[in-house]
């Protein structure tokens, strides 16, 4: 982490709130039933923690192709699965989120950017059976070995596409009536990232919830998530420090950030 993050995780540290110091019943019960509750009566957590396990013993290599800003962590483009398991994806704490989100907000329209190896995108398939995902991967090397995990999880509820964000996302919202759920994690830069929210604009409702991964990875996702947050449309927004999360809920009658523990 560059002195940088340290100051800027310091600072979100020392001023993020628990349940206790929000207002917003809205948001209460999100931290309440969400951030602080470590449910495990979720049996479909015990099957993804050994799917988890299995892919952090994986040693098989494979050959990286990177269209996004790059990564902090690997120098090289030919990668252990193990790996990539362990530095690459969601943590388990927020894979588990995202899948209690999809509860929590029913949705059934999913889009992911950035399929990786095909771990996060089993936490959004198995939290609603009744849910379509679409994820988005460019690298053909993980665009295969995701498919391959999701036929033997029987997953048949995720359409794999492998292509470009730029070329993959416009034509995946022509095709899906509304867009409840929107994760990105990719193309960590200001430009790809805007361009990404605007585009979700357009099938997006007012209970429909966007996450985004990695708000603090440099100056430019800083300036991306700022933007996003500020945005009229958005009523409500959750920074996590490593994960931003905005709501459009009409309810809500004033713009309202929170920076909260997790």
């Amino acid at each position: 982490m560059s002195l940088n993050n340290i100051i800027n995780y310091l600072k979100y540290y020392f001023t993020a709130k628990t349940a206790h110091g929000v207002h917003s019943p809205f948001v209460y019960k999100f931290i309440t039933e969400l951030l602080e509750s470590y449910n495990n009566d979720y049996y479909q957590f015990k099957e993804l923690d050994e799917v988890r396990k299995s892919l952090l013993k994986n040693n098989s290599i494979i050959e990286i192709t990177d269209f996004g800003a790059g990564s902090k962590i690997f120098k090289d483009n030919k990668r252990k699965i193990s790996d990539i398991a362990k530095h690459g994806i969601s943590k388990k704490k927020y894979s588990e989120l995202y899948f209690k989100m999809v509860n929590f907000t029913n949705s059934k329209f999913i889009l992911e950017l950035g399929t990786s190896v095909g771990l996060n995108t089993l936490y959004l398939s198995k939290a609603n059976s009744g849910s379509t995902i679409y994820t988005i991967e460019g690298c053909a090397e993980l665009a295969k070995f995701a498919g391959n995990l999701f036929k033997e999880q029987k997953a048949e509820n995720i359409f794999l596409v492998n292509d470009t964000f730029e070329k993959a996302l416009p034509t995946r919202l022509k095709e899906i009536p509304q867009l409840d759920f929107l994760y990105v994690d990719g193309n960590h830069n200001y430009r790809s990232t805007i361009n990404y929210f605007n585009l979700g604009l357009e099938k997006k409702h007012h209970h429909s919830v966007f996450v985004f991964d990695d708000i603090n990875w440099n100056e430019e996702m800083q300036k991306a998530w700022q933007e996003i947050k500020d945005h009229p449309e958005v009523t409500i927004s959750l920074d996590l420090f490593y994960v931003g999360i905005i709501f459009f809920r009409k309810e809500q009658q004033q713009k309202e950030h929170f920076v909260l523990k997790y």
